[in-house]
């Protein structure tokens, strides 16, 4: 079988083609940044969605399901720029559609965020939960959504809470979990935006590429799936459980809550338990330790 991966450089998506390629499928990879990561058996085009190039990758490849990765996945930079939010959430995205609709992909799979559940009104979010908005990238987000479900096509909606892992940029996805570790293996200052008291749902990289994997080895269609674990901690905690593993010895200061951000996020993931047979086997602090290893390597 084979698979394209938009945005498989990235972080998410250079662990999904790992294992995707593990798994014996052929997989092919666009990017527009280069692939920090290659996988030596992956085929990687380094072009924009966008472009007109894309289409060629069609052409020269006989694609039959597509995981959609490719993103702004930024929330506090869609709030500054939300044009470029929806140039890379909204309009990217509908090219991939239309594209696979041409080509007549089998299946087409999407990341879609928890950030759709922006006003919970009960715990853990579910899949029924209304959706709510506070952020630009929750709106394109959910856009995506609606414009893959009355396509045609064969889908998978994978709705993700926060994932953290190695190959976490600290910069430019701007990841909670990957700021704090690279300062801390760098002995550098920490600030936490607000009360610290945020409760979020962290999922570790490697058990989200194998939900990815399991949509695509499965007859599942038409379906929207939260991928978490299920389970809260609170960025103070987050922060003491860093601290611990890394030995940091700098105090964390604090500063105004980020515009856009959650209170708390806890999504339920028993549907992906009951329709896809998947769990979420990292231990929280087995998936922090990885992440600290891997950024006092790099």
């Amino acid at each position: 079988m084979s698979v394209l991966v938009t945005g498989g450089a990235g972080f998410i998506g250079s662990h999904t083609v790992d294992l995707l390629v593990e798994k014996g499928l052929d997989v092919v990879v666009v990017d527009r940044a280069p692939a920090k990561y290659a996988n030596p058996k992956a085929v990687y085009y380094q072009i924009d969605i966008n472009s007109a190039e894309f289409s060629k990758v069609f052409v020269d490849n006989n694609i039959e399901q597509i995981i959609h990765l490719a993103a702004q996945p930024s929330v506090s930079y869609s709030v500054a720029n939300p044009l470029d939010d929806a140039k890379d959430n909204i309009f990217a995205s509908v090219r991939v559609i239309e594209l696979a609709k041409k080509h007549k992909v089998r299946k087409v799979i999407v990341s879609s965020s928890a950030a759709l559940y922006a006003d919970p009104q009960y715990f853990p979010i579910d899949e029924k939960h209304p959706t709510a908005y506070i952020s630009p990238y929750g709106i394109s987000k959910h856009a995506m959504e609606e414009y893959l479900k009355i396509s045609g096509l064969n889908y998978i909606i994978f709705r993700f809470s926060n994932v953290f892992g190695p190959r976490q940029n600290s910069l430019g996805e701007a990841g909670v979990i990957a700021i704090f570790t690279d300062n801390m293996v760098q002995n550098k200052p920490i600030t936490i935006h607000g009360s610290g008291n945020q409760v979020r749902d962290f999922i570790y990289v490697k058990d989200v590429a194998n939900a990815l994997y399991m949509g695509v080895i499965s007859n599942i269609s038409g379906e929207t799936v939260n991928i978490s674990s299920n389970s809260e901690t609170s960025v103070n905690q987050l922060y003491q459980e860093l601290k611990n593993i890394s030995n940091y010895s700098l105090d964390a200061s604090y500063s105004v809550a980020r515009a856009g951000d959650i209170e708390k996020s806890i999504l339920d993931n028993r549907k992906a338990q009951n329709l896809l047979s998947w769990k979420c086997h990292t231990p929280f602090v087995k998936g922090l330790q990885e992440t600290v290893k891997f950024f006092k390597e790099i």
